[in-house]
């Protein structure tokens, strides 16, 4: 077999891949609509090469195939289209699939093996994600889904109008960078709400912290606080939750500064990989006694995004960044960290993507990573305080050892990771 042989082959095979794929799916929606439809496990698979097989021979006999066979394909969907209409069913996601999937088929037969294949899984997850994705769009309230909109117009209109140029002191304040932050970790925080709406509110309460901790642990925290004073037989699967979501906290600092730098993270993965662990453990043996118990609300928490709370978040981080520069400016290390510690108290995603931009200076990222670990320790006493000042019974009790086990395997690894050099 030559090489041309060969590459024709992998791009038939991949657009058929891409058919068999989708077509599954719409073999499975034949049997719960309990009626025929038009194209399944077989049919899609025969579009797709459909598709594909034009794009091959378009040098011999020009796009005029191409064009004739979508135009057929196109013609099958509208006509099946009109007689499903006319039993009831208005539903086109068959025929709109067959269509992508032809497009996707051409795609492949042009060479663009990885992005035809990527997007035919993306229509698969689609297909087969229907369900969940319709109870998570009913359970939207309209508040929520202005706010999606917003995040969508904050990162599509409003980034790229922004001058992306330095101002102020040090010229450390830019923002099209500092806006770039916004989406980010609001994006991060919106991805974790809509994975809780679609697990459900009633997953328990380890699921319902470790999908908190996405938003914000502090709020799983405070949550379960309350809970715990409401109800005292649930206090250590509320501590449990709530333990959860703070060994969740270091694993999300460690992906927005890798987003920003992924220099910085050989530094600090030892750190919170170290506080993490210590929580996961502490949050097992809190639960291992006794069965989960459902949870009866997604702790509290609601979509974590609004226009407000945007601007409030580029507030902090501006101020972050402004702090940070002139504690090490005029300090230091040591001012650097105290400046971590202190910023730790209002948000500790500006503290982590503001020292991750830093960038290594003359340490190769020990200051930088150390002030993001002494920010990580600092964010985890205060959720200490937070557990022992609300909660109740023995949730108190349970907080205190379990979160003061994080704070000190991340105080150790620090010491070994920084100090031992």
């Amino acid at each position: 077999m030559n090489d041309s042989a060969a590459v024709v082959l992998e791009r038939l095979l991949v657009a058929l891949m891409i058919g068999i794929l989708i077509g599954l799916d719409r073999e499975r929606a034949e049997v719960r609509k309990a009626r025929q439809i038009f194209a399944g496990v077989r049919t899609f698979p025969l579009v797709a090469l459909a598709g594909a097989i034009p794009v091959l021979l378009v040098d011999r006999v020009g796009p005029l195939l191409l064009a004739m066979s979508l135009l057929a394909i196109a013609a099958i969907a509208v006509v099946s289209y009109v007689r499903s209409s006319a039993s009831g069913d208005i539903g086109a996601t068959t025929e709109v699939a067959a269509v992508a999937t032809f497009l996707l088929g051409s795609l492949a037969g042009a060479g663009e093996l990885v992005v035809a294949g990527a997007c035919g899984v993306a229509v698969a997850v689609l297909l087969v994600a229907k369900p969940k994705l319709e109870s998570f769009s009913r359970a939207l309230t309209p508040e929520e889904l202005t706010a999606a909109l917003e995040l969508a117009v904050i990162t599509v209109i409003v980034l790229p109008l922004l001058p992306n140029r330095g101002y102020g002191p040090w010229h450390v304040l830019n923002p099209r960078e500092i806006w770039l932050v916004v989406v980010l970790v609001t994006a991060l925080s919106f991805v974790g709400f809509v994975a809780m709406r679609l697990l459900g509110e009633r997953r328990g309460m380890q699921v319902t912290g470790a999908v908190g901790g996405l938003v914000s642990s502090t709020a799983v925290t405070m949550a379960m606080a309350a809970r715990s004073r409401s109800e005292e037989g649930l206090s250590r699967a509320a501590a449990a939750a709530a333990v959860v979501a703070s060994s969740i906290m270091p694993l999300r600092m460690a992906v927005l500064a890798g987003a920003v730098n992924a220099g910085i993270l050989p530094r600090l993965l030892p750190v919170v990989g170290a506080m993490s662990l210590s929580g996961l453990v502490a949050a097992w043996v809190l639960s291992r006694r006794r069965p989960d118990e459902a949870a009866e609300s997604a702790a509290g928490i609601r979509n974590p995004f609004s226009v407000m709370a945007a601007l409030s978040f580029a507030a902090i981080y501006g101020v972050v960044l402004l702090v940070v520069r002139g504690a090490g400016e005029y300090f230091g290390a040591g001012g650097t960290y105290a400046a971590a510690s202190l910023s730790a108290l209002a948000d500790v995603d500006a503290v982590t993507i503001a020292f991750s931009r830093s960038g290594p200076g003359l340490t190769a990222w020990q200051v930088p990573a150390a002030a993001v670990a002494v920010a990580a320790v600092t964010n985890t006493l205060v959720k200490l305080g937070i557990g022992v000042g609300m909660g109740a019974g023995k949730f108190r009790r349970y907080m205190a050892v379990s979160l003061a086990a994080m704070a000190v395997a991340g105080a150790a690894a620090g010491v070994v990771v920084y100090l031992a050099v």
